[in-house]
């Protein structure tokens, strides 16, 4: 239990990669709440965990939106009086080229995947440095890093989650506050099923290294590892968890 009964703020958290992290936290102790704008899927993920004994708040919400936000961060510490953990993991994205891509798919991008990262964080950072304690886990992407087709606005957004993240992780660390990302590569979540075509996700899988997809899964055991005491001296890293795709060129 190597979260047991610390507060887990998991946006986005109920379902893919957030989804993965939220199980993963409560199957490790966590009391996890998980802000989510999906009601079914907010539904669902509170079965599940309520069913496997574990302790769970759901928030249906969108949290690019500031008031949500602070309601987000002050009814977690007035039902469990601090927060321990937060993970930034909201996401909403076109697939457009970027000569097509409008000015309101560019803009609810960066308010979802990067200005909501900046508002709860800071909400949450906010009460742990009252405590001097706290963890929190930017969810970017290799997109941050490399070019994606169809990816303009996405790619903008998690380059500034990779930044943000470093900058978070030099101001707050004198409050014992660590801040590191993860950069997923190529996942197999239900929105790269619906958005990409089959041809499309061959290509991609030609390009890693291990040959295949990753899970959501396998993105929240490392989210376990930067929520848990092991990664306390561990603070504004970018962990990929890609198969290997930003690690070398792959002939095919």
């Amino acid at each position: 239990m190597r979260l047991n009964q610390r507060v887990s703020i998991i946006t986005g958290g109920a379902k893919g990669i957030g989804g993965a992290i939220a199980t993963a936290y409560s199957r490790e102790g966590a009391i996890v709440v998980i802000p989510d704008i999906d009601r079914q899927a907010l539904e669902l993920k509170q079965h599940e965990i309520k069913n496997s004994g574990g302790h769970v708040l759901p928030l249906e919400m969108d949290i690019s939106l500031y008031e949500n936000v602070q309601r987000l961060v002050s009814d977690t510490v007035d039902r469990f009086g601090r927060i321990d953990v937060l993970v930034n993991n909201a996401v909403w994205t076109s697939h457009e080229l970027f000569l097509e891509i409008t000015i309101e798919n560019w803009q609810r991008t960066l308010d979802v995947a990067l200005t909501s990262y900046f508002l709860c964080a800071q909400a949450a950072a906010r009460q742990m440095k009252a405590q001097n304690s706290g963890k929190i886990i930017n969810i970017a992407s290799i997109a941050g890093q490399v070019g994606v087709i169809r990816r303009a606005a996405y790619s903008a957004a998690k380059g500034g989650v990779l930044a943000l993240t470093r900058v978070m992780a030099v101001e707050l660390a004198p409050y014992n506050i660590q801040v590191n990302a993860i950069n997923p590569g190529f996942i197999m979540t239900d929105l790269a099923r619906r958005v990409l075509t089959e041809e499309e996700r061959q290509a991609r899988a030609n390009t890693i290294p291990a040959g295949h997809y990753g899970s959501p899964d396998e993105v929240a055991g490392t989210a376990v590892f930067l929520a848990s005491d092991e990664s306390n001296y561990i603070s504004g890293a970018v962990i990929p968890v890609d198969g290997g795709v930003t690690g070398a060129i792959v002939m095919k």
